[in-house]
């Protein structure tokens, strides 16, 4: 995949929310500002905040209710047809790499969409470039430090977690 030229535009760097509004605040305006494709790996432990920070992004991308967003958790992909396509993937439940291969991650990734992936440190996929990697990590209270960067190259788990 060829570099994004419409990246420059979102927020890089480390934001400090202090609610779930602040977090889904966030995460709206970048699915706002997005122009282009994407690829966003969204980590963090659980119950941090990446569903919030999903639905804020696929509501900014122009779903026009929150509560229609659902973490995929059982169905494990979500497609949304708005102005641009949204895959939104958790792989929570996820165990081996059989599991990963029954799911055509790779022809998903290779759509020209928006592609939201929960707990994507599962992946092991070393050749994937342009990821936007969105950390969320608890700083107590509803209190979250997300750090949101661009990843060129990113580095594969060597199956840690899919063994």
């Amino acid at each position: 995949m060829a570099p994004l030229p419409g990246l420059m535009t979102l927020p890089f760097g480390t934001t400090l929310s202090h609610s779930p509004r602040e977090t889904f605040e966030l995460a709206f305006a970048v699915g706002q500002s997005l122009e282009t494709p994407a690829i966003f790996f969204l980590e963090g432990n659980l119950g941090v905040g990446k569903t919030v920070f999903a639905k804020g992004l696929i509501c900014g991308l122009g779903q026009p209710d929150p509560d229609e967003v659902t973490s995929p958790s059982f169905t494990l992909i979500n497609e949304y047809l708005l102005r641009l396509k949204v895959f939104h993937i958790d792989l929570y439940r996820l165990d081996t790499k059989q599991d990963l291969r029954s799911l055509d991650l790779e022809e998903i990734l290779a759509e020209p969409a928006i592609i939201v992936v929960e707990w994507a440190d599962k992946l092991d996929l070393p050749e994937l470039e342009d990821v936007i990697l969105v950390t969320i990590q608890d700083m107590g209270n509803d209190d979250r430090k997300i750090e949101i960067r661009p990843q060129v190259q990113r580095q594969g788990t060597g199956g840690r977690l899919l063994a």
